[in-house]
């Protein structure tokens, strides 16, 4: 297996990478602004690589989806979501992408929907699809379960920045049941959405039980946020507590 991720460009999400002996895959797009660029930046990842199988996605939000077509139009692979996100981008929603916030179009998404338990194989190794609901009702993570590894898109953002769940299908209770279900996986890499990846068993256990604490907290505050706590921009998908987090 052989798994890289590109940064994204400002509001872009990240960009994965993942590759087996028998394909590859690309997990997550970005926004639609900086798509002839993630192609170019693209290009020399995939060199060298098993054949280029499909672009999956986290979940419908356009920071993470927006270039998706035309990355599939560009390598001639389908787009995949989870099923619940399916309609939403083949008609372009505006709303519950999050795009109107953005100041722009959702461009349609032809996707196939997955959904649960999936599973992907790309020779060997095999992507299992998580219905992680709580940023969006579709989210979804991917576990690599030969390797240990979960891709958890906006789940976890980054290590010391908790998702928001205040958005449209956005829901905390959710989300808790979602942090708890990856943690019990007892993951030794966890691929952000944002941030740099968390490497070993211990140091995941300890962010995740970090983003379950906080939103327990926030569940018992009926959704509000620590008094502290700068409220987000309407186009930030994550939290930033103050102070700021520090893990061992």
């Amino acid at each position: 297996m052989r798994l890289e991720r590109l940064s994204g460009i400002h509001h872009d999400s990240a960009c994965i990478v993942v590759s087996g002996t028998e394909s590859t895959v690309i997990i997550d797009s970005g926004t639609s602004w900086y798509q002839s660029n993630l192609v170019e930046r693209l290009n020399p990842h995939l060199e060298g690589r098993a054949p280029l199988a499909a672009i999956l996605l986290t979940h419908r939000h356009f920071d993470s989806c927006g270039a998706a077509p035309h990355l599939a139009e560009h390598f001639d692979v389908r787009v995949k979501v989870h099923e619940d996100a399916v309609a939403p981008l083949a008609g372009g929603d505006m709303f519950t992408t999050w795009a109107s916030r953005y100041d722009s179009d959702m461009p349609p998404i032809d996707a196939e929907g997955f959904s649960e338990g999936e599973e992907i194989s790309l020779g060997d190794v095999t992507l299992s699809v998580l219905h992680t609901p709580g940023h969006t009702m579709d989210a979804c993570c991917f576990l690599i379960p030969e390797k240990d590894v979960v891709i958890c898109g906006d789940l976890v953002p980054a290590a010391g920045h908790p998702s928001r769940a205040d958005m449209p299908t956005g829901n905390l209770i959710q989300m808790k049941g979602s942090l708890e279900r990856v943690r019990e996986l007892s993951p030794k890499l966890l691929v952000c959405g944002r941030g740099e990846a968390i490497s070993g068993s211990d140091a995941c256990a300890e962010v995740l039980n970090k983003h379950i604490e906080s939103v327990d907290h926030r569940i018992e505050r009926e959704g509000r946020l620590p008094k502290d706590w700068p409220k987000p921009a309407e186009t930030c998908h994550w939290l930033t507590p103050e102070p700021a987090w520090s893990f061992q």
